[in-house]
């Protein structure tokens, strides 16, 4: 390899997490690098790694085991398998899409990402992803390698904006309640937005103006309330959602003056507010705390608001750091649109009348939880688990999934994309989505799975609840833009 290196600036990526530095010597294959006690692998049995360069194949074996989710994502995961080299004694990995059986076009080479749930540390060893033909020599036959890897950390000053609102009541309780919602979106586009190749200005007035617009009616309506008010309240406005729950997260390891997240009775969240239609309102986090059940839903009816209350306190918004750190949380949304991270999601889709109901409706459970002397009882959830490195050919059906649902098995359709896959095999608006590919789709997860193993071009079947009958439709995935 060492004698290729103009090729291989073609041929290699590296990834976020590979420590810097220099590593050479004799390479070693090591499988898939697995080590799987419980599922009776282990990749490393008999091979010496120690101080030598392992070749390792990308994703993980088809089936067996690896049929299930979890496995597949864990057990693909780029970082675990470096740092399984890394116990093995390695100095430094290279990972090839060469897996048993892989198909001809090749999976892209992964993005230089960070994971914010990773604390931004390295591996501790050198770690690069190569294409296939520069690679699939290392797993025959005796080779030397070297890896040299520099990757400079850049970064830039953001900014969460705080507001303090102080418990004017004679009988004031302890602990404190926080409100919050990101200001941030994505600029001009890049690797966030579904139009990549448009690089007109992304306002994202639902993402998330619409959350910051309810923030401050929240805070206007509580100050109203002041001298009544028997908790703290805090408000804040977070930066850096859209690349990675940066602020949330900022602030739940350093919380500003004398706060500590211990002191937080909830944290209620409002991210993409200002789309309300039919009165619907999904409240995630329904599973962070034991009272919310009983809390939110007359809060709700008598707002004349139906809202869906579900989950656990995990999900890609700020409300999940505060979960992780032990917070019960709710997270307030009024449903994906074909506008999400787009130019198009502007102030002229904005329903402001139900974005103000939905601002009443966090005022009102603010409320509550301020005034009720015993604070919510937090329930743990086990956090995800790794996103992992499973084998995606970028499907795409085009569908727009109501993520408020209406209580029933599937995936609830809030739209379909024009020119889309779906839309040309007939699925619409208001549909059920309760099969795809012989698969039983009882949620998004069913859903996003069924497509992460999906090929563009296939052809498939995918069967709808509509007016009450299954009907059946013929689909052909299409390629996804999100990469």
């Amino acid at each position: 390899l060492a004698g290729r290196r103009e090729s291989l600036r073609r041929d290699v990526w590296f990834v976020a997490f590979s420590g810097n530095g220099e590593a050479a010597g004799e390479v070693v294959a090591a499988g898939y690098g697995i080590t799987a006690p419980e599922l009776g692998l282990d990749d490393y049995k008999d091979l010496d790694a120690q101080g030598k360069i392992v070749a390792l194949r990308r994703f993980t074996p088809e089936g067996g085991p690896f049929a299930e989710k979890d496995a597949e994502q864990r057990y693909g995961d780029l970082r675990y398998k470096a740092w399984n080299a890394r116990e093995h004694g390695a100095r430094g990995v290279i990972v090839v899409d060469l897996a048993a059986g892989a198909p001809a076009d090749e999976a892209p080479l992964p993005g230089l990402g960070i994971d914010t749930f990773d604390g931004g540390g390295d591996v501790g060893i050198p770690a690069a992803v190569v294409k296939r033909a520069a690679g699939a020599g290392l797993f025959a036959g005796a080779h030397r390698a070297e890896l040299r890897i520099d990757l400079a950390r850049k970064s830039e000053a953001a900014r969460n904006v705080v507001g303090v609102l102080r418990a004017g009541a004679a009988d004031r309780l302890p602990g404190a309640l926080l409100v919050g919602a990101h200001y941030d979106h994505l600029g001009r586009g890049g690797a966030g937005s579904l139009e990549p190749d448009s690089h007109a200005v992304h306002n994202g007035a639902d993402d998330n103006a619409s959350g910051t617009a309810a923030l401050l009616a929240v805070a206007r309506r509580l100050a109203g309330q002041r001298e009544s008010l028997r908790r703290d309240v805090w408000f804040v406005a977070f930066s850096g959602e859209e690349s990675g729950v940066l602020g949330s997260t900022a602030f739940t390891r350093r919380p500003p003056g004398k706060l500590k997240t211990a002191d937080l009775a909830a944290m209620l969240n409002m991210d993409m507010v200002g789309r309300l239609r039919g009165n619907q309102v999904t409240v995630l986090g329904g599973d962070s705390a034991e009272e919310w059940k009983e809390l939110v839903p007359p809060v709700c009816e008598r707002d004349l608001l139906a809202c869906s209350l579900s989950g656990d306190g995990y999900g890609p918004s700020d409300q999940s750091p505060f979960y992780a750190a032990g917070v019960p949380v709710l997270h307030f949304f009024t449903g994906a649109h074909p506008d999400y991270h787009k130019p198009s999601d502007d102030a002229d889709k904005i329903n402001a009348a139900g974005g103000a109901r939905v601002a009443d409706l966090v005022a009102d459970v603010a409320l509550e939880i301020a005034d009720r002397p015993q604070r919510p009882a937090y329930k743990s959830a086990p956090a995800p688990g790794p996103r992992g490195d499973s084998r995606s050919y970028g499907a795409s059906l085009g569908t727009v999934p109501d993520y408020a649902g209406d209580g029933r098995p599937g995936v609830l359709l809030a739209g379909v994309r024009p020119g889309s896959a779906a839309e040309k095999a007939g699925l619409k608006r208001g549909d059920l989505l309760v099969e795809l590919s012989g698969r039983p789709i009882r949620d998004i997860h069913d859903f996003m799975y069924v497509l992460q193993r999906a090929k563009p071009g296939e052809k498939a079947t995918a069967v709808v609840v509509r007016e009450g009958e299954r009907v059946p439709l013929e689909v052909t995935f299409g390629t996804s833009t999100r990469r």
